[in-house]
């Protein structure tokens, strides 16, 4: 297929490395020329693009939200349009009322690094990869995201974006709170679960002040239970606690006597 990416940061360029593997014809779209340059030197890319020029089978935004939103706008040209953020409702929408034909996508995989230089082969694979319905061609987005190596799965957009303000965007918030409460006690005091509680906090904020703005509602909502859930905690409750555990251990697969 002849595929277009829009967005040539980790994620893009990521995902140009396996579909350039694949035998796909894959250009790519950055605002950034260091990125373009990059991504042509790793040989993500087959050419670059300066703009919505041609006619493509997919077009796929990996860009920041909403630089998505604003491509949504843009005059490409694709029989699929695929994005993925982690926000979807709002560029569902969006794609809804243009009527361009998207899916809304987000891949559950990424690392610590950012931009082209952070981008490997095989990212994708064996990770979760969710899938919205936006009109868009539902059967040729299953079968690209699983050439992949990834595995997809259909959820409503609405309802991803309250699950994931609980199980990321509240992830960040948190994270950040405990890093401006933690900063200025003696840095001797802070053993692991410290330091790791903190490592989201480490990403840079320009991207999460974008989703948390997206899906106030849903993080805002997250945020209230976790208070009320952090507060019984706290109170260090025998069943509240045990009960934590129990959750804890069956959400990361070590059973209830397991250590990690």
């Amino acid at each position: 297929m002849r595929i277009a990416i829009a967005g040539l940061g980790m994620i893009g360029t990521s995902l140009a490395l396996d579909l350039t593997a694949l035998g796909h014809e894959v250009l790519g779209y950055d605002a950034r020329p260091e990125h373009l340059e990059a991504a042509r030197m790793l040989g993500a890319v087959e050419d670059v693009l300066d703009g919505p020029r041609g006619a493509f089978d997919v077009l796929l935004l990996a860009v920041p939200p909403l630089a998505a939103l604003e491509l949504l706008r843009a005059d490409w040209r694709a029989g699929l349009w695929l994005d993925t953020g982690s926000v979807k409702r709002p560029i569902c929408e969006r794609a809804q009322a243009l009527g361009r034909p998207l899916v809304g996508g987000h891949p559950l995989a990424g690392n610590a690094g950012s931009g082209p230089a952070a981008a490997a082969r095989g990212l994708f694979a064996g990770r979760g990869f969710a899938l919205c319905d936006a009109g868009g061609p539902r059967t040729l987005a299953e079968e690209l995201v699983r050439s992949l190596g990834a595995q997809p799965f259909w959820i409503e957009a609405g309802r991803h974006d309250q699950a994931v303000a609980a199980s990321s965007h509240l992830c960040y918030a948190v994270s950040c709170a405990l890093a401006l409460l933690l900063r200025d006690l003696p840095q001797e005091l802070l053993g692991p679960a410290a330091q790791e509680m903190l490592r989201v906090a480490t990403s840079p904020p320009a991207l999460w002040q974008e989703i948390l703005q997206l899906n106030a509602p849903g993080v805002d909502e997250a945020a209230g239970r976790f208070w009320e859930l952090l507060r019984e905690a706290a109170a260090g409750s025998a069943d509240v606690l045990s009960a934590a555990r129990t959750a804890a251990c069956g959400l990361r697969g070590c059973g209830e006597e397991g250590h990690g």
